[in-house]
C-alpha cells in the first residue's frame, strides 16, 4: 500500500505576475512531488494564490479596477505559466473561491465558540509589504521603515478582533523543542524558539476598515484578515468544511510547507497555534528556504528587482525547461541563509547584464 505524501507551496499574492522567487519554490516542490510520485507515495501538491487584504485593495485602485478583477487576471497568469512550466500541481487554490471562504468560515467561528477571540482595539505600526504588525522598538530599529520593501510603515488604529496567540505560545514553543523536525533547517528553528521566548501578543485578525476580505461570522462589519485567511488555503483546498472531506482525512497533515524564510513566523507560530485552539494536527514540517537576491537584497515583486517572465521565457528559450529547473534546484545547498555570491544564470543569455544570487 502507497504512503501518502503532501506538500505545499506558499500561497503567493496576486498582485503582480510570477517571477524567479515564486517559480523557484514552486519548482522545489515540484521536483518532491515527481520524486514521492515516482516512489509510488499517493502525492498531494498544493499551490495557489492569497487574494484578499490591503495590498490587493491598493493596487487594484491603482490600476483603477476591482480587487476581483486584478486578482482574477493575476492568479490566472499564475495558473498559466505553472502550466507552461510542467509544473505538475495537483490543486490549485484561490482564497476568493466558495470552497476557502466556507472553510475559514468555519475555522473562525470554532474559534470563537472557544473563545479565543475576542474584540479588542490595536494601534500599532504596519508593514503593508509583509502585511504584519511591528512594534514601536522594531519599527524605530527599522528607521520606520519595511523589513524588505524599505518603504515606509504606516500607523494604524482601529478596532479589531484578536486571536489568542499568548494562550497558545508556550505549547507552540514546547512543541517546536521536543519537535525538532518540525521546523527546518535548524538555524530557523533556534531563530523561532529565541523569539518566542521573548513572549507574543494576541494576534489581530480582523479589519474593519476593509470590505476586500471573508466576512467574519460573528460579524460581518469585519473582515478576516491575512493571516488567518491565508493559512486555512492547507486545509481548505483538501475540503475542510465541506460535504466531502475525504482528501481532508487522507493527506491531512502535511508533511511539507515549503516556504520562504520571512513567512518562517506565520507558518510556525500562528498556524500551529490555531490548529491547537481546535485539537487539529499539526503539518510534519515547516521547511523555509533562503531568498533570491539582486545586488545583495532579497528579490521582491515591492521592489521591482525580480526576474520576471519575460527573462525566465527568454533563458527557456535558449536552454530549454530542464535547464532553469537543474540550476534553481542546484544553485545552493537549500535553506542557506546566505552563499555568498555564485554564478550568475542570466549571464547565460548574451547581452545580459544583469547579476544575481540565491542566499
Amino acid at each position: 500500500m502507497a504512503d501518502h505524501f503532501y506538500i505545499t507551496t506558499p500561497i503567493y499574492y496576486p498582485n503582480a505576475e510570477p517571477h524567479l522567487g515564486s517559480y523557484y519554490t514552486t519548482a522545489v516542490a515540484d521536483t518532491l512531488a515527481r520524486y514521492h510520485r515516482l516512489k509510488g507515495d499517493d502525492t498531494y501538491f498544493l499551490t495557489g494564490t492569497d487574494e484578499h487584504g490591503t495590498k490587493m485593495s491598493k493596487t487594484a485602485a491603482e490600476q483603477n479596477i476591482t480587487p476581483q478583477e486584478l486578482v482574477d487576471r493575476v492568479s490566472s497568469s499564475f495558473q498559466g505559466f505553472w502550466k507552461e512550466l510542467g509544473i505538475s500541481n495537483d490543486d490549485f487554490i484561490r482564497t476568493t473561491e466558495p470552497r476557502h471562504k466556507a472553510a475559514v468560515t468555519k475555522f473562525v467561528q470554532l474559534l470563537v465558540d472557544k473563545g479565543d477571540i475576542y474584540l479588542g482595539s490595536y494601534e500599532s505600526w504596519y508593514d503593508e509589504g509583509q502585511e504584519e504588525f511591528v512594534t514601536e522598538t522594531t519599527a524605530k530599529a527599522q528607521d520606520y521603515k519595511g523589513a524588505i520593501s524599505r518603504k515606509p510603515l504606516t500607523k494604524f488604529k482601529e478596532s479589531t478582533y484578536f486571536f489568542r496567540l499568548s494562550k497558545y505560545a508556550p505549547r507552540v514553543l514546547q512543541y517546536i523543542k521536543d519537535h525538532p523536525e518540525f521546523l527546518r533547517p535548524e538555524t530557523r528553528r533556534n531563530e523561532i524558539i529565541s523569539k518566542l521566548e521573548g513572549g507574543v501578543e494576541d494576534l489581530s485578525i480582523s479589519r474593519g476598515s476593509l470590505k476586500w476580505g471573508i466576512p467574519m461570522p460573528n460579524d460581518p462589519e469585519h473582515v478576516v484578515y491575512v493571516w488567518i485567511d491565508a493559512l486555512t488555503n492547507y486545509i481548505s483546498a483538501l475540503g475542510y468544511g465541506s460535504a466531502d472531506e475525504s482528501k481532508y482525512q487522507k493527506f491531512w497533515p502535511a508533511d511539507v510547507h515549503l516556504i520562504a524564510k520571512d513567512i518562517l513566523w506565520f507558518h510556525t507560530v500562528y498556524w500551529p497555534a490555531m490548529l491547537m485552539a481546535l485539537d487539529l494536527p499539526l503539518p510534519k514540517c515547516v521547511y523555509a528556504h533562503g531568498y533570491w537576491t539582486a545586488e545583495g537584497r532579497k528579490m521582491s515583486k515591492s521592489l521591482g528587482n525580480t526576474v520576471d517572465i519575460a527573462k525566465l521565457r527568454k533563458f527557456i528559450g535558449l536552454y530549454g525547461q530542464d535547464a532553469l529547473r537543474y540550476y534553481v534546484v542546484r544553485a545552493a545547498p537549500f535553506g542557506s541563509d546566505r552563499i555568498g555570491r555564485i554564478r550568475s544564470l542570466f549571464a547565460l543569455i548574451p547581452n545580459s547584464e544583469t547579476s544575481w544570487a540565491i542566499c
